[in-house]
C-alpha cells in the first residue's frame, strides 16, 4: 500500500476498514477502545498514519501539517469540531 495523501482518500479508507474516525480540522484522527493488532498498526503506519501518544490516538495529517510550538494544553477537537468519518458520504 502507498502512503495515502488527502483528506477523500484517508476517509474511504477508514470507512472501507470500519475504522473508528473523526474529521477534526484536516486531519484524521483513530480512537481505537482497544490497542489495535500488529496487521491494523501495519497497514495504518503504510497508509501514512502515525500513532500521537501524547493524545494516545492515530492521526493522519491529510496532507496538512500544523506544529504547535506551546506547552500549553491544546485540543483541537476545541478549535475545529469532529466529524465521525462514519457520517461522511461519497
Amino acid at each position: 500500500m502507498e502512503k495515502l495523501t488527502n483528506q477523500e482518500d484517508v476517509i474511504q479508507f477508514c470507512q472501507s476498514h470500519d475504522f473508528p474516525a473523526d474529521i477534526v480540522g484536516k486531519w484524521i484522527w483513530l480512537g481505537f477502545l482497544t490497542k489495535p493488532t500488529k496487521a491494523v498498526r501495519t497497514l495504518l503506519t503504510e497508509a501514512g498514519f502515525c500513532w500521537v501518544n501524547k493524545r494516545g490516538q492515530w492521526a493522519h495529517s491529510c496532507g496538512g501539517y500544523t506544529w504547535r510550538r506551546s506547552n500549553t494544553p491544546y485540543e483541537p477537537r476545541d478549535k475545529y469540531g469532529s466529524i465521525p468519518v462514519s457520517e461522511v458520504e461519497h
